[in-house]
């Protein structure tokens, strides 16, 4: 039965649906990023075996890398010029995070742990009266995005725990 199958035909074979699967898997999982690097976004990063110094590609928003305005570095503002700066700069923080989380496809461990980071960057609104406010926008994102959804209790739990 098989020997009418010649070595040949059977390596065209096999190669056409190995390169059919990794065009499945390519497309299937990796689309966005293939779209970004095609459309010229972004451009391949390869390691080299000598290079010690490689750095991750870093997404667009780097939860590590953000400022702290105290009111050191100001201009002597009232005390609720700096809670309403601090609570307009978290929004700020909050919806890209929310958005990266959305597009990165996170589990909802890491969405949390992101956003605890987040929100333990401004210990000032902690206790502020803007912390309900800042919940409810939090809960209505995570709705609006609906990757990943967040509950008022779960989001006041984030203000409590530690990373």
């Amino acid at each position: 039965m098989f020997t009418n199958i010649s070595w040949g035909n059977y390596i065209v074979v096999v190669v056409l649906l190995l390169a059919s699967w990794y065009l499945f898997v390519g497309l299937r999982f990796y689309f966005d990023d293939i779209k970004e690097i095609v459309t010229g976004k972004r451009k391949l990063q390869f390691r080299t075996l000598g290079n010690t110094n490689y750095q991750e590609p870093q997404s667009e928003l780097n939860y590590l890398d953000f400022e702290i305005t105290t009111s050191e570095s100001e201009s002597e503002p009232s005390g609720s010029d700096t809670i309403f700066q601090e609570v307009d700069a978290l929004v700020k923080r909050l919806k890209k995070v929310i958005t990266d989380a959305t597009q990165r496809k996170l589990v909802k461990q890491e969405f949390e742990n992101h956003m605890r980071l987040a929100l333990t960057a401004y210990p000032l609104l902690r206790d502020s009266p803007y912390r309900s406010s800042v919940d409810e926008l939090i809960v209505s994102e995570c709705q609006k995005q609906g990757s990943i959804l967040l509950s008022q209790q779960e989001v006041e739990a984030l203000w409590d725990e530690k990373s």
